[in-house]
């Protein structure tokens, strides 16, 4: 009995931490992926105000502009001779990091 209160108490107590992670990692995983996304588009030879005026209005004045925006301005800080890949592993990782600090 007293391990099943113990349990409980420590489940209630780490779900916030288990869920912030989560949403944290899923907030990354976002980022990575639109970087990944627009970084194909910018070795299509799309530039990067031509990514900008594709956006759709109804994104404007919200949190997930700021990501796209965010995303397009990191899809042009690689170089060129790196993967897709490559450059969704580096954002996910580096946000993960810096979201911890």
């Amino acid at each position: 009995m007293k391990l099943n209160v113990a349990l409980m108490l420590l489940a209630v107590w780490f779900a916030p931490m288990v869920m912030a992670q989560d949403e944290a990692h899923k907030e990354c995983l976002q980022i990575s992926s639109l970087t990944g996304d627009y970084f194909a588009q910018r070795l299509e030879g799309k530039t990067k105000a031509e990514m900008q005026q594709a956006m759709p209005s109804e994104f404007k004045h919200t949190a997930f502009l700021r990501k796209i925006e965010l995303a397009i301005n990191l899809a042009f800080t690689f170089p060129e001779s790196q993967s897709e890949e490559q450059i969704e592993k580096a954002v996910y990782e580096n946000c993960l990091e810096h979201r911890d600090n």
